[in-house]
């Protein structure tokens, strides 16, 4: 402790004695500097005189010469003007230029000033002012942290030399300026240092003197702030930033543990409005920067103290309201509201999530939302602060539960504290709803505080049902939300009958769908869930056409995005019971509603390309599902990675591919998302065929494939994806068409060799099994009937890369019969083979010369040879 003081004693000192020297040197160099300055200005000003002087002895020019330029004979300015310069300079209203004797070097033109330039250049002319500044300022807080903690004198003798101190500064500040007739850098530092000792006299006179009270303490900070404001327009913004800057600092310097939070918050609200003040006569961004770092700074040190959650909802939305009234330039009024504003509800959310676990308050968080409804900045371009301030509050408690919970994700509150909980949701709605209320009918604008009136309930029954129940099902909460769903349809209702207030109607029918889906949520899970979800699709449609409602098709696209993503990815995350075909139910339902809405919705609606495409979707979903619950005996999404698996995700992936490029033509706002998914599904479509190709091909791996020709998973592994392939080639801007065509072609005859090993040899397909005659006899006469058909099909349709593969695949059966089945086949399978072969030539030679003498054209184009 006696280190700590002689520290103490050894920098107030040193502090004290370097401050003054400096504040002095720096004053006497720049009355040097004003003298040099005036100096230089009487020689220019004999400068321009003689310059005048010399222009009128010029002749006047004759009347051949050109006309001398307007900027040419403008009078040169004057260096000095009548009144002093203010401490506050204004921006240059005017875009006209003043005139300039001589024209402006390119050199200087060229390299303008940086902003780090400017600061070096501040820092070079005026660090003795600011650090003398500083040091006036320290010495008059360490005198006061001094006398507290060496008891060198009595408490009232320390509090009064301290107030004197302070006031002595600010005398000495004026003095000089009225002598010397004008501001100064110096004189606004005496004047900080001053403002900051007799903050600093004030919080320890309550803290640690006992000898006066918060109140008293709380009126004697505010005159202070608002003279000191008040006097930063005669002395400039030196004494503004060193008045803010101590204000909000003074506290934390001077100490004390026995401070309450209510009587900091306030003082540092009156710190935040004589700043306010002050930015109404002069407004400078920094100042306001500043402002709102202060006031954030004093409610951080608060909130992360877990304590007296009503001064900081006092606090808080104390500062809304100033902020809100506060003046500013009206070029950056409604931006920089709208960031201290988000920074604001932030606070707010941050507050509620940060409360004590043990006893949480709820009347104290009412008191911001009537403050963002009724804020007269809410019904202009921050329309959107009553929703802001809603939903932060709703944050804040879900925070808070969640804070509550460790480890899950989130924890219903205590039973002890669910009346206090339900009794503030209640009122949480009441105020909402009647100071939106209040708002429209000040406005008489429905459309905009109408989603507040009505929606806002939704927001807090979701709410208490995650606080109280944990998101966990409940028949009662489901009970309530119905109930809910039926009040707003009988609100509907009503607005239809009167004929008035559309905007109402549409709001009213989309809290109505909103109680109805959570309803679902509170009581159903998984499949059901779905299911029950997907009837909305039918009956916003239909409220769509009967109102004109559009506005409705919105809510229509999330629930249909919901139930497509559920149906997409939740079976693949979720487990459910293999015992029920709910398969059938779920997707099928789906699929249903889906195809009512499609129809319902009429043909010109611009709703209808979305209900196509969500029931395309969807029924390929149905379609795979159903595979899969016959392919695996009811266990749909077995895992295991078979050729069955490999089929299934090849035609569902390039299905899908294909529902999303329809979609893509459709949209008109997600056309890249949509291409993007009809890329990357095709793909993957690509990669599964090329797995099913390759690893589980029949011939070097066994599985079962089945015993019945044709009709077995040859058929949907091998054959569908060339019918999918086809499909695809109708899509010429997903792939190339050629492209797409050629892989269709390779892989329907990789179908039909399978499917002739799957005749001979039955489910035994692997190589090692061996190829009979019959077997080898069927690959070449199948391979020339093929080769046949495609170039006699070519030379009818003039395809020539057709009639290139027919001609490749004739001379592999040639080949094959020639050096294959002469030495494998015997007997009449040999003599069948060559006389097939034989005949086959014949006729397509006897074919092609007819087609010659016919079309000498396309015969000119061919070369059989």
């Amino acid at each position: 402790m006696e280190a700590i003081l002689y520290l103490a004693l050894a920098g107030i000192a040193l502090l004290v004695p370097i401050g003054s020297l400096l504040g002095l040197l720096a004053f006497s160099q720049r009355k040097q500097q004003d003298f040099r300055i005036e100096e230089l200005g009487r020689e220019v000003h004999y400068l321009r005189s003689q310059v005048a002087d010399l222009k009128r002895a010029v002749p006047e020019p004759s009347s051949a010469d050109p006309e001398p330029h307007a900027a040419d004979l403008a009078p040169l300015p004057s260096v000095h003007t009548a009144s002093a310069p203010s401490s506050y300079p204004e921006p240059v209203e005017s875009s006209e230029a003043a005139p300039v004797s001589s024209p402006v070097p390119v050199e200087s033109l060229r390299s303008s000033p940086t902003i780090e330039s400017r600061v070096i250049a501040a820092l070079k002319e005026n660090w003795m002012v600011w650090l003398g500044g500083l040091s006036v300022s320290l010495a008059g807080i360490f005198m006061v942290s001094h006398s507290i903690n060496a008891g060198l004198i009595g408490p009232v003798q320390q509090f009064l030399l301290a107030i004197l101190s302070g006031l002595a500064l600010h005398g000495a500040a004026e003095v000089f300026r009225r002598r010397h007739m004008g501001t100064d850098q110096v004189f606004a530092a005496l004047a900080g240092g001053g403002s900051i000792t007799l903050y600093a006299a004030l919080l320890a006179g309550v803290h640690h003197y006992d000898l006066i009270g918060p109140v008293t303490a709380l009126v004697g900070l505010a005159v202070v702030s608002l003279v000191t404001m008040v006097l930063s327009l005669l002395h400039g913004p030196l004494l503004a930033v060193m008045g803010l800057g101590g204000a909000y600092l003074v506290p934390v310097l001077v100490g004390g543990e026995d401070g309450s939070a209510a009587f900091v918050l306030t003082y540092s609200f009156l710190i935040t409005l004589s700043s306010a003040l002050l930015m109404g006569f002069v407004f400078r961004p920094w100042l306001w920067y500043s402002t709102l770092a202060g006031a954030l700074l004093w409610w951080l040190l608060v909130v992360s103290a877990a304590h007296d959650a009503v001064a900081l909802a006092c606090y808080l939305s104390a500062l809304f309201v100033l902020f809100s009234v506060a003046p500013g330039e009206p070029r950056i009024d409604a931006s920089r509201r709208r960031e201290i504003f988000i920074i604001l509800l932030l606070a707010w959310g941050a507050s509620i999530a940060q409360q004590p676990l043990a006893m949480p308050l709820f009347a104290a968080w009412l008191l911001l939302l009537p403050v963002a409804i009724l804020t007269p900045v809410s019904r202009g371009a921050l329309w959107y602060l009553p929703w802001a301030a809603v939903l932060a509050t709703a944050a804040g408690w879900l925070g808070y539960a969640g804070r509550s919970s460790g480890h899950a994700l989130l924890l219903p509150l205590g039973a002890e504290h669910h009346a206090g909980l339900l009794i503030y949701l209640v009122l949480a709605a009441i105020a909402t709803v009647l100071s939106g209320l209040w708002q429209w009918r000040q406005q008489l604008d429905l459309r905009r505080w109408g989603s507040l009136v009505l929606l806002s309930p939704v927001v807090w029954l979701v709410v208490g049902w995650l606080l109280v129940q944990g998101g966990s099902p409940s028949g009662a909460w489901a009970l309530v939300a119905l109930l809910a769903g039926a009040v707003y349809g009988a609100l509907a209702w009503l607005m239809e009958r009167r004929g008035a207030y559309r905007s109402g109607l549409v709001w009213a029918i989309l809290a109505a769908h909103a109680c109805y889906s959570l309803a679902v949520v509170m009581w159903l899970r998984e499949a059901s869930l779905t299911l029950a979800l997907s009837v909305q699709f039918v009956s916003l449609v239909w409220l769509a056409r009967r109102y004109q409602a559009l506005e409705l098709h919105l809510l229509l696209k999330v629930i249909l995005a919901v139930v497509v993503a559920r149906l997409t990815f939740n079976p693949w995350l979720q487990s459910y019971d293999a015992s029920v075909h709910w398969s059938l139910w779920t997707y099928g339902g789906t699929t249903l509603f889906a195809a009512v809405a499609t129809w319902m919705a009429g043909r010109n609606s611009a709703i209808r390309p979305w209900l196509e495409g969500a029931t395309l979707h969807l029924l390929v979903l149905f379609l795979g599902a159903e595979l899969r619950y016959w392919l695996y005996d009811g266990d749909i999404f077995a895992r295991e990675y078979s050729l069955t698996e490999a089929a299934l995700n090849t035609v569902l992936w390039g299905a899908l591919g294909i529902v999303y490029v329809v979609r893509a033509r459709a949209s008109q706002s997600l056309v890249w998302l949509y291409r993007l998914f009809a890329s990357v599904l095709t793909i993957l479509s690509a990669i599964s065929y090329l797995v099913a190709v390759t690893v589980h091909n029949p011939w070097w791996h066994s599985g079962t494939i089945g015993a019945t020709p044709v009709f077995n998973l040859l058929l949907l592994a091998y054959g569908a994806p060339v019918v999918l392939a086809l499909a695809i080639s109708r899509f010429s801007d997903l792939v190339p068409r050629r492209w797409v065509l050629c892989v269709a072609s390779a892989g329907f005859l990789l179908f039909t060799v399978l499917e002739i090993r799957q005749l001979w040899q039955g489910s035994a397909m692997a190589w090692w099994h061996g190829v009979g005659e019959g077997e080898l006899y069927t690959y070449s006469v199948i391979g020339m009937v093929y080769a046949v058909a495609a170039i006699l099909w070519s030379t009818r349709s003039g395809g020539e890369w057709l009639y290139k593969g027919g001609m490749a695949l004739l001379g592999v059966v040639i080949a094959k019969i020639f050096l294959i089945d002469m030495s494998g086949l015997q007997g009449l399978w040999r003599v069948a083979a060559f006389m097939g072969l034989g005949l086959a030539l014949l006729g397509l030679a006897w074919m092609y010369r007819r087609t010659r003498r016919t079309d000498p054209e396309l015969a000119e184009n061919s070369d059989v040879s």
